[in-house]
């Protein structure tokens, strides 16, 4: 649990009322409201009247403004760290990520910088904030009444689901992490509070009938529930969700933090180039679409080719957080045989690529795996594939690093000391 330290409310024009940055030493583990947000600006609201049940949608629309900048950093540093995207900067700073040794780094930038960062993002702290966010939106939810607060069920909904997605990707990213001060978490233990935070959603979902809320969370249920081997689970939410069901998290170009992280990184700044294994990608000898990759004459910051990635084309570029798509790989990887190929070849369909066939059961895991990898291709779900399939890293451990040092194994991301150090409930 990290100390706090006061920073000045910030209300962006669409309402967000909970864009609470938290310094190198604020606690990432949870805090008191007021502490967080302080306005002295006319127009602004004191942090303390956003505990008024009259302020419900503020504090939702605040836990999701910080999702929706988190997510952009949890992708690109997942990215960069597998097979997606490789460090193009004359800087040192991202290395690190790049070389896959971050794990050495309990100090680095993944544990301490923001979510706006362009070149060398943070992953701890965003997703802590945004998690942080939603918890409160939800505790605060929970105790008021309907008659207080209009569509209450609704906003539990969301609340609920913003919150889900948030412990699940603290548990892809991290090897653990630590929630309002309380014990050190594995990342499986943060699937199992995932998955609580998504029943809340579905419930509530349903109750308010917001079905966008339902199906996003039984896609984030169903992805929990297979990381913790709950296959029948999984499926049984997987199945339920239309496959071509798509939940998005917003970007915009208004600012820095509303942009589209990756867009901005590449090609916008051209701090990063989609990494040498990604630049070709086929399907049955095809270019895959879903995971092109483009050399426009342009060269990187470091003066070496830029290759740029076209599934973001904009800062406004939307990033899912939920597809049907996914949920689709969960039940093709859970049942395999004859069901995966066809889910394969459904998906396939949608972008005129050649169909797979076979009847080898490890030939068709192998190519469920690389279907997610395309499929899913700069979503955020790569390197917790690279963690739990032990998916060979290339180039291997060991070998020299082009700037210095030696590739790692980094497949998670360890306890920063930032938390480590000022958590009392971790030695």
């Amino acid at each position: 649990m990290l100390k706090n330290r006061t920073r000045r409310g910030r209300m962006a024009r669409r309402g967000y009322a909970l864009l609470a940055a938290l310094a190198l030493v604020a606690p990432l583990g949870g805090c008191d409201l007021e502490k967080l947000l302080e306005a002295d600006a006319p127009g602004r609201l004191p942090a303390e009247r956003l505990e008024d049940p009259q302020y419900a949608s503020l504090l939702v629309n605040g836990a999701v403004a910080d999702l929706e900048c988190a997510i952009g950093a949890f992708v690109l540093v997942g990215a960069i760290i597998t097979d997606e995207f490789a460090d193009a900067q004359n800087g040192s700073a991202a290395w690190p990520y790049d070389r896959r040794d971050a794990g050495r780094f309990t100090n680095g930038a993944y544990g301490v910088n923001g979510c706006a960062e362009n070149q060398t993002p943070g992953v701890y702290r965003p997703l802590s904030t945004a998690r942080w966010a939603a918890d409160n939106a939800l505790r605060n939810l929970e105790a008021w009444s309907d008659k207080q607060v209009p569509n209450r069920e609704a906003l539990i909904s969301k609340a609920a689901l913003y919150s889900g997605f948030s412990h699940a990707m603290l548990g892809m990213a991290m090897c653990s992490a630590a929630v309002d001060g309380g014990p050190e978490l594995s990342s499986q233990q943060l699937f199992a509070l995932a998955e609580e935070r998504f029943d809340r959603a579905i419930e509530a979902g349903l109750a308010a009938q917001q079905m966008d809320f339902v199906n996003a969370a039984r896609v984030g249920r169903a992805r929990v529930r297979l990381y913790q081997g709950d296959e029948t689970g999984a499926a049984a939410d997987a199945a339920a969700v239309p496959p071509d069901f798509v939940y998005n998290a917003t970007a915009s170009a208004d600012n820095n933090r509303r942009y589209n992280r990756i867009f901005a990184a590449n090609p916008r700044y051209r701090f990063f180039t989609v990494d040498p294994q990604s630049r070709d990608i086929r399907t049955g000898g095809v270019p895959d679409p879903r995971a092109r990759a483009v050399y426009n004459g342009q060269n990187a910051v470091d003066g070496t080719p830029l290759w740029e990635q076209t599934k973001y084309t904009d800062y406004g570029s939307p990033i899912p957080l939920a597809r049907g798509a996914e949920a689709q790989l969960i039940l093709a990887e859970i049942r395999g045989g004859q069901e995966a190929v066809q889910i394969i070849n459904q998906l396939r369909d949608r972008h005129g690529l050649p169909h797979f066939t076979s009847s080898d059961p490890a030939e068709i895991e192998r190519e469920v795996i690389e279907e997610r990898r395309k499929e899913l291709w700069l979503e955020g779900h790569r390197m917790y594939d690279f963690r739990r399939f032990d998916l060979p890293i290339v180039p291997a451990p060991g070998t020299p690093f082009v700037r210095g040092g030696v590739y790692g194994d980094t497949r998670c991301l360890p306890l920063p000391d930032v938390e480590r150090q000022n958590n009392p409930n971790i030695n």
